[in-house]
């Protein structure tokens, strides 16, 4: 009887250790489908606002650095007319997605429509630092780069989409006459006539040409002309820059950067991308530190 009662006693406490060990696993969630790259069949996350960056895409490459990963997206946003070719590379292996101005999928490498557009970047695995390369219109460019066919199917949710309201909105117009005829951004549907041309982006300014009473773009007097954009040249906050934009512009002046919200000095304004780039590299090859703004739409004639 006493061997009974012992061997009783073991099978019950074996028992409670084999329920309680049981208990005590933890619940693995499963994973979302992945393709065979390891992205995900639609972002996994939302894109935070304060995570996008607006650039301005041209004909030559421009190149952003950031730090992406399976918990945090980075974003650059940038503005583009229907029929542009859009270009992107990068070497290291992460998940890209590219949405229209309605936020839908861009399955192809020719934007469809005018508007703004975002780039949304993520890492399959763990996190990375991703140097992207952007362009539109990129002369002898390889075929543009096409994003992932199996990206986004569904529309974001409207507070958390990519172009929402929290991203840096286009800047009002600088050094250009009748600046109250001018919206903060641009409106998708309206297309301004003053697409940048698809030729060399060679500069063609050189010293002789100057010095100007104004370097920039007058407003046009058609009508039929408008909406237009407008795109601001910049040099670094210093009198010494001040000094030398107006050997070459005499109506250089410090302005506040209406999208990064610095001093800096204001050369002149341009409504064609392809003059603007041409002055910046021609300030550059006399000084450093030239930028382009975001442009600005004039939407009527004043």
């Amino acid at each position: 009887m006493k061997s009974l009662h012992y061997f009783t006693k073991i099978l019950v406490n074996g028992l409670l250790l084999i329920s309680f060990g049981c208990a005590a696993m933890p619940n693995i969630p499963s994973q979302s489908p992945t393709t065979s790259k390891g992205c995900l069949d639609k972002p996994e996350l939302s894109l935070d606002s304060q995570n996008v960056k607006l650039v301005v895409l041209g004909e030559q490459m421009l190149t952003e650095s950031g730090i992406a990963s399976q918990s945090k997206s980075i974003g650059y946003t940038f503005e583009a007319k229907a029929n542009q070719k859009l270009t992107y590379k990068t070497d290291k292996n992460v998940c890209i997605w590219v949405f229209t101005p309605d936020n839908q999928l861009l399955n192809t490498g020719v934007l469809p429509t005018t508007g703004k557009y975002t780039i949304q970047v993520s890492a399959p695995q763990g996190s990375t630092t991703v140097d992207l390369s952007m362009g539109l219109d990129v002369a002898q460019a390889t075929p543009a780069s096409t994003p992932n066919s199996s990206a986004v199917t569904s529309v974001p949710s409207p507070e958390n989409t990519p172009n929402s309201s929290a991203v840096t909105s286009a800047p009002s117009p600088e050094n250009t006459p009748n600046s109250s005829a001018v919206t903060s951004a641009p409106s998708p549907e309206n297309t301004p006539n003053s697409a940048p041309p698809a030729n060399t982006t060679a500069t063609r300014i050189s010293r002789p040409n100057f010095p100007k009473a104004s370097c920039g773009d007058p407003l046009p007097t058609n009508p039929n002309d408008y909406p237009v954009d407008f795109y601001p040249v910049y040099l670094p906050d210093s009198e010494a820059n001040l000094q030398l934009a107006q050997r070459f512009c005499q109506d250089a002046l410090f302005k506040q950067r209406k999208d990064t919200g610095s001093i800096a000095v204001q050369v002149a304004s341009f409504s064609n991308y392809q003059r603007a780039i041409e002055f910046k590299d021609f300030l550059n090859s006399e000084t450093s530190g030239s930028t382009i703004a975001p442009p600005t739409r004039i939407q009527n004639k004043p």
